[in-house]
Parts: structure tokens; C-alpha cells; sequence
């Protein structure tokens, strides 16, 4: 299993930056689906929110999001059953526009 460090494009998705953001999102990509063709179990986390979220959960390769500080920050301020009811859904749209595995 291994982990890719999704901060460098949840932060230049953030600040606006289009361009480091796609490389960043280019990226990740390329290394889930190198990590699979090896036989590793993807994951993914480090700055997920509700709209990266729902983005990254659209790479096939990857099987699991660690979005857990994300989640208790929103528990806090909202209730904890709403911020995950909310990024389930996020989720379930990410993986319904699934890439297929190369």
C-alpha cells in the first residue's frame, strides 16, 4: 500500500493556481496508476476537502481517501454526522465519473 500526498494540489487548487494545480492533479495520477500496475493498494490524503474530494475520488486506482482532519474540523462547526453524510456524497459523485483503469 501507499499513501500520495495530495497537499501540493489541494493548496493550488485553493489559491487558483490552474496550471500547478492540473500538473499536481497530473501527477497523482500518473502515480496511482504506476502504484497499480505494481500491484499496490493506492490511497490518498493531506488537504481534502468536500471539492478535492470529489474530484480525486474519481481516479479508479485509488481505494481510499484519508480525509479525517477535514472531517472533524467541518464535525465541529456543522455536527459530525452532516460533514460525513456530505462527503460520502461528494464521494459517491467522484466515483460515478470514475477514470477506467488503463
Amino acid at each position: 500500500m501507499i499513501e500520495i500526498h495530495t497537499g501540493a494540489w489541494c493548496e493550488a487548487v485553493l489559491g487558483g493556481e490552474r496550471e500547478r494545480a492540473a500538473a499536481e492533479f497530473d501527477r497523482i495520477r500518473a502515480g496511482a496508476a504506476f502504484a497499480h500496475r505494481l500491484g499496490l493498494e493506492v490511497h490518498a490524503g493531506h488537504g481534502l476537502d468536500y471539492m478535492t474530494a470529489e474530484a480525486i475520488a474519481g481516479v479508479a486506482e485509488i481505494v481510499e481517501l484519508n480525509i479525517g482532519h477535514f472531517l472533524i474540523g467541518e464535525g465541529i462547526m456543522g455536527g459530525i454526522e452532516s460533514a460525513v453524510r456530505r462527503m460520502r456524497a461528494v464521494m459517491d459523485r467522484g466515483r460515478a465519473n470514475l477514470e477506467h483503469l488503463a
